[in-house]
């Protein structure tokens, strides 16, 4: 069942996998983040070079192959990511349980830095919804696979269980924010069209990014060049996929999991607003000048924010790992949730403000860091709970931990389009209105899954062979 059993025999190899996974999810999640938004700047440069005939994109792509982009295009575009992750997590999880991870892991790199090499001699856009169709393959198969290895790595230990998963959503998230940086440093750098060594790029950037992923796919290899693939003795027989459709809603509808995924989801939904919406927001000149936190900000001071932001969410979830990996994890997860409540009345404080120079905008500021890092403990928390469940379905860990994508992928689109919603209405305001919403949904979901949250689950059934 283990590719790497926990023994005393082999710690240096356990550290060094487990180490590879998550330096190599970082470096992989950086150049995603490049990728997702370096495709933004791309469809405006398309758009420009569309209405500009002298744009040397026209010279390389050729004035037949440049077009409009709305954002409603552009966004459909974008938005195959996720239909590649969330039913590719489905499958090349379970996948991973019946062959093996390490190729899984290894793979996500490899697709990753096709789509960006793809992505930089074209503007087809079937092409580019190609090319975001395999980023959605690279996160699919690369972190239901990982996770599952960390949930079997960790077996013996709940306490680094605990902190490895605190570890891997600081490497999720800080290589997210590194991705943004490194994004806008490879468009201003290496954005514009040009011919290098011969070759027609669109764009030179993507291709520069796909020694992120040649890095992350090194790291990875690495760490488990020495780890020995053990298949499942059920590997051996195909799995239909209305058997996979039947395992997945076994799993789904098992009291643990229905207990808590809405809430996770709900979390991973503030991320999505908070990540997607917030620097548009900060930089809106076009109206509501009596919130200080809409249009009062330039783009690099917007940009600090955010970053600072995640740094913080960041030094947050450290700091849970650190102090407190034994904490009951749904305790961890409940006070999240709070966390969540008071930086949603923190936000509407600070915006109604009469300035930023306002006495109390500081000490207000102050208070929404630490609530920052307080809630920043429900997801480390809750990827080590669903690692918890795995231990009743060892032959299952794969498919279970792929709900990580399923649910991350699912809150940030919900997040991004709700809280579009909400923005659209009232502003900072309504982003803290819905931050506010999400926070008690999850808290509420939280507690009714302490007290539902059987003591001795009933393992599921195996899958008969097809």
């Amino acid at each position: 069942m283990s590719e790497l059993p926990v023994h005393p025999a082999t710690p240096t190899h356990l550290i060094r996998s487990l180490a590879s996974v998550i330096v190599g999810s970082l470096l992989l999640r950086a150049a995603a983040g490049a990728m997702g938004e370096n495709i933004q700047f791309y469809f405006n440069a398309i758009h420009a070079a569309y209405l500009n005939p002298n744009n040397p994109l026209r010279a390389i792509a050729g004035a037949g192959n440049v077009y409009p982009i709305s954002y409603t295009l552009g966004g459909m575009i974008i938005g195959s990511f996720f239909i590649a992750e969330l039913f590719g997590a489905l499958v090349l999880g379970a996948w991973s349980d019946r062959f093996g991870r390490k190729w899984f892991i290894i793979l996500g790199p490899v697709f990753g830095a096709v789509a960006v090499l793809i992505t930089s001699v074209t503007t087809l856009i079937w092409l580019l919804v190609l090319t975001r169709l395999l980023e959605g393959l690279s996160t699919a198969s690369n972190a239901p696979a990982t996770l599952g290895y960390i949930a079997e790595a960790t077996s013996d230990s709940p306490k680094l269980r605990s902190r490895i998963a605190g570890l891997f959503e600081i490497g999720t998230i800080g290589g997210i924010a590194i991705g943004f940086s490194l994004g806008g440093w490879l468009w201003r750098t290496f954005g514009t069209a040009a011919r290098v060594a011969g070759i027609p790029f669109t764009s030179p950037a993507f291709a520069v990014n796909s020694l992120v992923y040649l890095a992350s796919l090194i790291v990875l290899w690495i760490g488990f060049h020495h780890v020995k693939q053990i298949r499942l003795a059920s590997a051996a027989h195909s799995i239909s996929p209305v058997e996979t459709v039947k395992r997945y809603w076994a799993i789904l509808s098992s009291p643990r999991v229905a207990g808590f995924a809405p809430a996770w989801i709900a979390i991973n939904a503030v991320l999505g607003i908070w990540i997607n919406l917030s620097a548009r927001l900060l930089t809106d000149k076009s109206g509501l000048p009596h919130q200080i936190l809409v249009g009062h900000f330039d783009s690099f001071t917007a940009g600090n924010i955010i970053a600072l932001y995640a740094v913080f969410f960041i030094l947050g979830i450290l700091a849970w790992s650190i102090f407190f990996p034994t904490l009951k994890k749904t305790t961890t997860m409940l006070i999240g949730s709070a966390g969540l409540i008071v930086s949603c009345l923190l936000i509407f404080a600070i915006n109604h403000q009469p300035s930023l120079s306002a006495p109390w905008v500081v000490p207000l500021s102050i208070l929404l860091v630490i609530s920052i890092m307080v809630q920043s403990g429900f997801t480390p928390a809750a990827l080590a709970h669903l690692a918890d469940i795995t231990e009743t379905h060892d032959t299952d860990r794969g498919a279970i931990m792929g709900l990580y994508s399923v649910f991350l992928g699912l809150g940030q689109f919900l997040g991004a389009f709700v809280g579009g919603l909400f923005v659209d209405w009232r502003g900072a305001d309504g982003m803290a209105l819905i931050t506010g919403l999400l926070g008690v949904f999850a808290a509420w979901l939280v507690i009714r899954a302490r007290s539902a949250d059987p003591a001795s689950p009933v393992p599921l059934k195996p899958p008969s062979p097809s």
